[in-house]
């Protein structure tokens, strides 16, 4: 399916790398969410203008949540060790090189990572999406709300708003997503964004849907969005919350039942087909 380049260049360098990757060791649509995991993973944290180990662990939350008490390691600190390994055993690196196997990408950049990695993180999204998902769709990447739906008002954080994700079939919107590598538990840009836009996309086409999409572990967060979803929520404004890569944060630290009715990057590209 079609997609249209953005003016990102990180994010399009994203895209070029994870295109180069993929070719390199053949994945396929199982694996894409491992080759984002390769460029958009660290186990360092950007301080002073540089990246710095910290705790030759993976670093997927606050670097203040992984502490060590007099007890021992903190929760997320022991879920850090467990998706670490997990990691390592899928890469097929041993465990003790994982941290120098991962996360090239944004340490080439050189700068603070926290954009750089979000908008790299939607255009790798969009881009798994145009080269595995139903090929009569068209995907479009930071769109200007207004004039898909005129006559609207969205009253968010940003004066110009834009949708991560549109998704088009026959040039009907079918889909919106909201994409965020992680989001914090007190303002969840995914359900503001849901509320703000999905009245309007409704009166456009009544089957349009509203994904989130992400990577965040912590599972707080994440079944904050879970719970507003269609499985548990009737006419919800969000359709699924769409993860990365489910396991990392069901079977592999125990949050199975909490989180069932997450979604599955690869079960997400694979409904596409499903949208009218």
């Amino acid at each position: 399916m079609p997609r249209k380049l953005t003016s990102d260049t990180n994010a399009e360098k994203a895209v070029q790398a994870f295109t180069a990757r993929t070719a390199a060791t053949s994945r396929n649509l199982s694996h894409a969410w491992l080759t984002i995991a390769e460029l958009l993973m660290t186990c360092e944290v950007w301080n002073s203008g540089k990246w710095k180990r910290f705790r030759e662990q993976l670093v997927l939350r606050e670097s203040n949540d992984y502490k060590i008490n007099k007890d021992g390691p903190s929760q997320a600190l022991k879920e850090a060790v467990l998706m670490g390994d997990y990691l390592a055993s899928k890469l097929g690196v041993e465990r003790n090189s994982l941290c120098s196997s991962i996360g090239g990408f944004l340490k080439g950049l050189k700068i603070q990572p926290n954009n750089p990695r979000g908008h790299a993180f939607r255009s790798l999204i969009a881009n798994v999406l145009a080269i595995y998902g139903d090929s009569t769709l068209t995907v479009e990447e930071e769109v200007n709300p207004y004039p898909l739906f005129p006559g609207f008002i969205f009253n968010l954080r940003s004066a110009n708003p834009r949708i991560d994700i549109v998704i088009s079939r026959n040039k009907q919107i079918v889909a919106l997503c909201s994409t965020r590598w992680s989001y914090r538990h007190d303002r969840v840009d995914i359900l503001e964004e849901a509320h703000a836009y999905m009245a309007a996309a409704r009166r456009v086409n009544p089957n349009c849907k509203f994904f989130g999409i992400t990577a965040e572990v912590n599972p707080a967060r994440l079944k904050k969005v879970v719970k507003s979803s269609a499985p548990c929520q009737r006419n919800a404004a969000v359709e699924r919350l769409v993860h990365l890569h489910c396991p990392l944060v069901t079977t592999v630290i125990g949050h199975n039942g909490e989180l069932k009715h997450l979604m599955d990057l690869t079960e997400w590209v694979e409904d596409s087909k499903n949208w009218h």
